[in-house]
């Protein structure tokens, strides 16, 4: 996918790149803050870790840090923040994977030695979130950029792509205790080394994100596609070490994931004494949860004991239309932007590229399609958008589409660009704007009604989402 022959420096990141990031996650955690003093919390039935049960906060450290960031743990927050502090305690856990609640006791292994203050585990996996999540997201940001210049050879472009994301109808989880800003930063940056055609360096990529969440699995698409373009472009000459390359390549991805497996069955499928704090195990058996090492699950029993599909199942009631009921159509209302959003661009591909015949090179563009996001060696992406929507549609709970596909796929981003760029028309460089300007979506002038709406999607779900999430409202 070579860029256009104009000559731009790809690896040149914008100026205040790093600091209006910064900025922007900021700006956010004090309306997170507003928000949820402001609003009373729901009483909602979602998880809540027992974890409080028997601690108390012990210093004014933590109540500083409980005022400012517990909007932030809601919902599946709970769940990282729970594992972290007390690990895989009952079989629901495992739906979440590992990479993400170890990660954060990191920083407060790091930072322990120099505090001078208590504070509790809780409370200093929670700061870690804030930490990992800003710093991951940042990451997140140069990859989609660079990504973004290196197909289209278009700064500009890459430039709003950049900027739509930083506005994310998904910011919220962006910035909670979820693993969806680590899961962008290991995606993209995998997705990066694939157009450099560094497969290996990719994988690592992968497979850290194999180990963040089950979908990274999917990024193997990605490896297949580079490995085949690269094949097409040497004309086969290369063909042995591409496939060994791949080979390998999937081997890392995968490899995470199916020791996670193993780690879960040796936890939960063997009776074993456990530690837990008395409290904390009287708090699950009286929720009839089951906990590791006394009640053996089902899915031990199975021929491949995997515990996630058993468990989003049983827990979650994940499955082929089990979603599709009157109750859900608020949550499908909600998801529909989203859903809009990867159907319209893959509509737009196969328009684009309907001319495509057996036998042709389907990495070689036939025609200049109205933008180079449509080029027929894009189709990776599309492929890989719309598998994502269907997915989360027809199997999952539908209202997680908007944080699954955000924190995904590149294309999302793209057909928001384009379409606040009136289809492209206005793509070919900046205006003559002050900085600010040009950082700001709510500046932005003489956009088309379809550019507007892309605006209003982006900051309604942002406040929408913010004022929900942090009162325990449902947006999950």
């Amino acid at each position: 996918m070579s860029a256009p022959s104009s000559k731009v420096n790809k690896n040149v990141l914008p100026a205040g790149f790093f600091q209006f990031m910064l900025y922007n996650r900021v700006i956010l955690v004090v309306v997170q803050v507003i928000f949820n003093h402001l609003i009373p919390d729901h009483q909602s039935d979602g998880f809540q870790s027992p974890y409080k049960h028997f601690t108390v906060n012990s210093s004014m450290l933590d109540t500083v840090v409980e005022f400012t960031l517990g909007g932030f743990s809601r919902w599946d927050g709970q769940y990282f923040l729970h594992i972290s502090t007390l690990g895989y305690t009952h079989e629901n856990c495992l739906a979440f994977f590992p990479a993400y609640p170890i990660l954060l006791r990191f920083p407060a292994i790091c930072l322990s030695p120099f505090s001078h203050y208590k504070l509790s585990d809780w409370n200093t996996s929670l700061l870690s979130s804030l930490l990992i999540n800003i710093l991951s997201f940042v990451i997140a940001g140069k990859y989609l950029y660079l990504i973004t210049v290196k197909l289209f050879g278009n700064p500009y472009f890459a430039f709003r792509t950049w900027k739509l994301f930083c506005f994310s109808p998904a910011t919220i989880f962006f910035l909670a205790p979820y693993s969806e800003s680590l899961f962008s930063a290991l995606t993209f940056g995998g997705i990066y080394y694939c157009i450099e055609y560094k497969f290996l360096l990719a994988s690592i990529f992968f497979s850290a994100s194999s180990l963040t969440r089950s979908n990274g699995l999917v990024n193997i698409g990605f490896l297949l596609f580079f490995v085949a373009k690269a094949a097409f472009q040497t004309k086969w000459k290369h063909l042995p070490v591409l496939i060994a390359e791949f080979l390998i390549s999937v081997v890392i991805t995968v490899v995470p994931f199916l020791c996670y497996q193993y780690y879960a069955f040796k936890l939960f499928c063997f009776h074993n004494p456990h530690n837990l704090p008395e409290v904390i195990h009287s708090h699950l058996v009286d929720g009839n949860f089951t906990v590791r090492g006394e009640k053996i699950p089902v899915w031990c029993d199975k021929s491949i004991p995997v515990s996630y599909s058993y468990i989003q199942s049983h827990y979650w009631n994940v499955g082929f239309l089990r979603y599709f009921e009157w109750k859900q159509v608020p949550n499908f209302l909600l998801a529909f932007p989203a859903l809009l959003l990867v159907v319209l661009y893959a509509l737009f591909y196969v328009r684009e590229n309907f001319d495509i015949r057996f036998g042709s090179n389907p990495f070689k563009n036939g025609h200049s399609p109205v933008h180079p996001i449509f080029r027929r060696d894009a189709g990776v992406f599309a492929a890989h958008s719309i598998f994502l929507g269907l997915f989360t549609f027809f199997f999952a709970h539908v209202q997680i589409s908007t944080r699954l596909i955000g924190s995904s796929c590149p294309a999302f981003y793209w057909i928001m660009c384009w379409l606040m760029d009136d289809k492209g028309k206005k793509s070919q460089g900046p205006k003559n704007r002050t900085s600010m300007e040009q950082l700001s979506l709510l500046r932005e002038q003489d956009l088309s009604a379809s550019g507007k709406c892309v605006r209003f999607y982006c900051f309604s779900y942002v406040v929408a989402g913010t004022a929900m999430f942090v009162n325990h409202l449902p947006w999950t």
